[in-house]
């Protein structure tokens, strides 16, 4: 190529001196990191579906159910009958004229909270060996 030429000199004067910068567009390129496993981990073995035992039968669970709900029925019976006598004993207490009577009526709020604690303690005793039967404990 000439550069002598009228339109070689003319391409030359319209070049800019400094090199061209491109402007940032805003767009973020996607630069992919490769991730490798640490190590793989074997999924655990599964047992074999076999059919329920007899305590996991309908007709098992219909008793088991059964038995739960007398047990935390008698639970709740236990619960109003104790819980009325020990409000009860309170309010003999609160009206009690003499410090003898105070002291009674208290003794005998403490004896209902001590039988309560027993319903309790049963109550959970029958449930926890209905859960042994069901295989949960």
């Amino acid at each position: 190529m000439d550069l002598t030429t009228p339109r070689a000199t003319s391409l030359l004067h319209d070049l800019p001196l400094e090199t061209l910068k491109a402007r940032p567009s805003g767009i973020a390129l996607w630069r992919p990191e490769i991730v490798l496993p640490q190590g793989l981990v074997t999924p655990p073995v599964r047992g074999w579906v076999v059919i329920a035992e007899p305590s996991q039968r309908p007709e098992a669970v219909r008793v088991q159910i059964d038995a739960t709900r007398d047990a935390l029925a008698s639970l709740a019976e236990a619960r109003e009958a104790l819980g009325a006598k020990a409000n009860e004993s309170g309010e003999r207490a609160i009206r009690a004229g003499s410090e003898r009577e105070r002291v009674a009526a208290m003794i005998e709020t403490y004896r209902m909270k001590t039988a309560l604690e027993d319903v309790l303690q049963g109550t959970l005793q029958q449930v926890s060996a209905l859960m042994g039967e069901r295989g949960r404990r």
